[in-house]
């Protein structure tokens, strides 16, 4: 009886074994979930690749972002209502500017309120893109970093108000270009990546304290807002942004009695920021010996015992003025000599050099 009970048992299990699927049904049923797949995908990407036009209704397809041109559309509505909300006190619609409109994210937004606005945009498909879909739209094709914001300043009216998302590889000559042109210019709102954001507004005494932590906790009054993850972006990048708020000034902040300082004054003291931070492990006494034998006012030795990154914003426009003095003119040349580069230049991508003026020396033929 045991016996059977167990020839039971077995014959009982054996019927209940899963039946291995044969090879045939294994790919059929794997080229059907392919193509299924297939199919949710390419629905997924039509939909990200179309939106609606200003009429409604009908759908109509968007180009994809460029490699080339550092593009990410910003496709989340509340970072985008985020920034363009972050813009303070916009009197005059005509002097607002965005830089780089995209898809439209903010633009849609901004023209609620300022019908009068700007858009320049580089690349020719979103150009035409923005036209059909905002026939009322200010817009001209340009380059953020080629255009004159002294000519288009005088154009529209007034101090500039700029916002943008900015490719992340022309943060920083965005940012310079804006330091050399801050006279016109109310305020700026903008989108960076974040590891930029935090060498903008890092304190002395650390790694992200450089060139333009110095030149933009002095002119620039940055404000860290928010922070935007990378998947309110298409095509997602792989790092976050952050949301700030600018407010330029010739006068530098925390300086005592500070006077505004001329364009040539603010090249002198990136030229200066620039030949010490390119050595920022050695003394200032070392990498700025060139320019001791001529200074105006010999700094004081404990000064010249510090590195470039342990010194305050504000002592650097004092360091500039015992070097340079109450001189105004372009100090490009005199810092380009105290380089062991002959292709060294005292100014960073993005920034205008003082031209030279009227009436100097003729250029050779």
């Amino acid at each position: 009886m045991i016996a059977c009970a167990v020839a039971a048992a077995a014959a009982a299990s054996w019927c209940h074994a899963p039946v291995p699927p044969s090879p045939m049904w294994r790919a059929v049923h794997q080229r059907t979930v392919s193509v299924e797949r297939g199919c949710v995908w390419l629905a997924g990407r039509q939909s990200r690749l179309s939106m609606s036009t200003a009429g409604g209704g009908e759908r109509r397809r968007q180009p994809s972002a460029k490699q080339s041109l550092g593009q990410n559309f910003l496709v989340d509505e509340s970072m985008s209502r985020g920034m363009v909300g972050a813009l303070e006190a916009v009197g005059v619609g005509d002097r607002l500017v965005e830089f780089g409109p995209g898809q439209g994210a903010l633009t849609a937004l901004l023209l609620e309120a300022h019908p009068q606005m700007l858009a320049v945009e580089l690349d020719q498909r979103m150009e035409a893109v923005l036209r059909e879909e905002h026939p009322q739209l200010a817009l001209r094709r340009g380059d953020m970093l080629e255009i004159d914001l002294a000519d288009l300043s005088a154009e529209r009216g007034g101090s500039l108000q700029l916002i943008t998302n900015t490719p992340f590889y022309l943060t920083s000559p965005f940012l310079f270009k804006l330091l050399g042109q801050l006279e016109h210019v109310e305020q700026v709102v903008l989108s960076m990546q974040a590891e930029v954001a935090d060498k903008v507004l890092a304190p002395p005494c650390c790694k992200d304290y450089g060139i333009l932590t110095v030149m933009l906790q002095l002119f620039g009054r940055p404000e860290r807002l928010f922070e935007i993850p990378p998947t309110a972006f298409r095509p997602v990048p792989k790092c976050s942004a952050s949301v700030l708020r600018l407010r330029p000034s010739a006068v530098p902040m925390g300086v005592d009695g500070g006077a505004a300082l001329t364009v040539a004054q603010r090249s002198q003291l990136l030229g200066l920021l620039k030949l010490a931070f390119e050595q920022r492990r050695k003394m200032l006494r070392h990498t700025l010996k060139p320019l001791l034998l001529d200074a105006a006012t010999p700094p004081p030795d404990e000064l010249l015992r510090m590195r470039p990154e342990q010194l305050p914003p504000a002592e650097w426009i004092e360091l500039a003025a015992m070097l340079f003095g109450a001189d105004t003119t372009d100090s490009a040349p005199a810092l380009q000599a105290a380089h062991a580069s002959g292709s060294w230049k005292a100014y960073k991508k993005g920034w205008r050099p003082p031209q030279p003026a009227l009436g100097g020396a003729a250029s050779a033929s």
